[in-house]
Order: C-alpha cells, then structure tokens, then sequence
C-alpha cells in the first residue's frame, strides 16, 4: 500500500506534466498560429514547429484520458496505464522540463 508522501508525490507530479504539456501545446499553438507567411517551400522551421505542436496536443489528450490521479491506493490499473503512458515512444522529448517531470513521476510510481 502506497503511503500519502507517495501518493502526493504522484498526484503532484501527474498535475504538472498536465499543465506542462497544456502549456507548450498553447505556446506552440500560438507560435503556429502567428507564423510569418508567405511560408517558402524550403522552410524547415514550420514542419519542426508542427510536429512539436502534434507531439503536445497528442500527449495532453492522452493524458486528460487517463483522468486525474485516484484517491490514495484506488487504482493500481491507473498507475500501470500511467506507466504504459511514460513509456510510450512518442513520450520522447527534448523539452527538459517535460523530461525531468517525466522521471520524477516515473520514480514515484516506482516506490
């Protein structure tokens, strides 16, 4: 059974990667959305920014699925999809925020 410093630190680090990732996908959304045009055919930049913003948005969705963190040793099914979650491939990033909220709540899960 999980102690409630264990299951704080999960549910605090859940809400943070949360309102991280709906963060960076409004930042990116904006970013997009203000994007100097006309857009050259040899742009790099607005693929790179595009793939980010999917990247975000599909990792914010995928998050909001799984819900908010359940009371206090409720739901190891929702720790195992949070886990699954983390691992995912596309849960890559080169943000280092993102990465370092990533492995503090990959540590409290593993507690």
């Amino acid at each position: 059974m999980e102690t409630m410093v264990e299951h704080n630190a999960i549910a605090e680090s859940w809400a943070t990667l949360k309102t991280h990732l709906a963060a960076m996908a409004r930042e990116l959304n904006a970013e997009v959305h203000s994007y100097p045009t006309p857009i050259a055919r040899c742009d790099d930049q607005l693929p790179k920014l595009l793939e980010q913003r999917g990247r975000a948005v599909l990792q914010l969705q995928l998050a909001n699925a799984l819900g908010d963190t359940p009371a206090r040793g409720a739901d190891a099914e929702w720790r195992r999809k949070v886990g699954a979650f983390l691992a995912r491939p596309d849960a890559v990033t080169d943000d280092d925020i993102e990465a370092a909220i990533r492995a503090r709540l990959r540590a409290a899960l593993s507690r």
